[in-house]
């Protein structure tokens, strides 16, 4: 679904991407996991353009792309195959929550007012908001606007979602709802890439773990894999200072 050679990405002379490659398969949820600064959000915003890297391939879905090569019209197809869930929610302040969830679905996938207002109903019932449908963001807490940014993201019926620190800007209390609204599409055999600091979270709904530092991918490996038998020191020493011991299973 996904295929990432030499990607590389600078900002004010500082290379924060250093020719990365990865790959996701289909149906795949990959959580990426690392230090501030790692170059982990740049990643996954780079995949969709959000940030124009300087050098590198780029395939998503069916449509692949030479970033040194690009063009008004490869950049609008590679944006067409996936969708993405902001740290800050990103919602239209003065639309109601159905206007946000259909706004794409008329405009972009061209459906009708009826056909659109069915898909966001459907989806506003799968992540528990359809009593909330005609009210405004302002007035929903930071939860439920996440999960509305969520039922956005799918009704376009992306190749893969990307989701950037969906928790991060969230109080305690409320990041298990959108924890939970997120393994539940965990099973529906979505592509889902995340960019998470949920250490629990990642090892239970991820297929995959991708640790960054420094603009690399230091390893990847199945989350069993990772958090019990790290290959890199590098990682040990991220995961023993961010998790319990009780969750980590290598000898300290």
């Amino acid at each position: 679904m996904i295929k990432v050679e030499n990607l590389s990405k600078s900002f004010g002379g500082k290379k924060v991407l250093k020719d990365v490659a990865l790959e996701v398969n289909e149906g795949e949820v990959v959580a990426i996991i690392g230090p501030s600064g790692s170059g982990k959000s740049t990643l996954l915003r780079s995949l969709n353009l959000l940030e124009e890297p300087e050098a590198g391939t780029i395939e998503v879905g069916d449509v692949k792309v030479n970033v040194s090569e690009l063009t008004s019209k490869n950049r609008y197809q590679l944006r067409q195959q996936s969708a993405m869930v902001f740290q800050h929610f990103n919602l239209f302040k003065n639309k109601t929550v159905l206007e946000n969830v259909t706004l794409s679905l008329t405009s972009s996938k061209r459906k009708t007012k009826s056909e659109a207002i069915q898909i966001a109903d459907e989806l506003l019932e799968q992540v528990g908001l359809l009593e909330q449908r005609s009210q405004y963001p302002v007035t929903l807490s930071g939860g439920q606007q996440q999960r509305v940014s969520i039922a956005r993201a799918l009704a376009v019926e992306p190749k893969v979602i990307f989701m950037d620190e969906p928790t991060s800007a969230l109080d305690p209390e409320l990041v298990g709802e959108v924890l939970k609204t997120i393994e539940q599409l965990s099973k529906r055999n979505i592509t889902l890439v995340i960019v998470t600091h949920e250490m629990k979270f990642a090892k239970k709904v991820a297929d995959k773990i991708i640790f960054m530092d420094a603009g690399v991918i230091v390893e990847s490996g199945t989350p069993d894999k990772l958090f019990s038998q790290p290959n890199s020191e590098r990682t040990r020493r991220f995961l023993m200072s961010t998790m319990e011991d009780t969750t980590l299973d290598f000898v300290i």
